[in-house]
């Protein structure tokens, strides 16, 4: 059995590591060539590069936000008294 000298280590380091830095580097060469074929750019209008002061600020409420948000309050609600059972009568967002 042959025995590896201090020599042999640092080249066998070297193209361990350069290897692993090829391989890294074409990883995210494949993920950047894939998310530029998987965006879809949207072409700006006039309404977002102007916007108008005048015009009332629309917001649709997300079904999954208003359930997270009253899960966290029941979570909250319920942190002193354990065993203390709650129901959610009325949802409303208070701005």
């Amino acid at each position: 059995m042959d025995t590896i000298t201090i020599y042999d280590g640092l080249i066998l380091t070297i193209v361990a590591m350069l290897t692993v830095f090829i391989v890294l580097a074409l990883i995210w060469g494949l993920v950047e060539l894939v998310a530029k074929f998987m965006t879809d750019p949207k072409p700006l209008s006039e309404e977002i590069l102007v916007p108008n002061p005048m015009r009332q600020r629309e917001t649709r409420e997300n079904p999954k936000h208003k359930i997270a948000a009253e899960i966290i309050a029941l979570v909250l609600a319920s942190e002193d008294e354990p065993d203390k059972k709650f129901e959610i009568v009325e949802s409303k967002r208070i701005r």
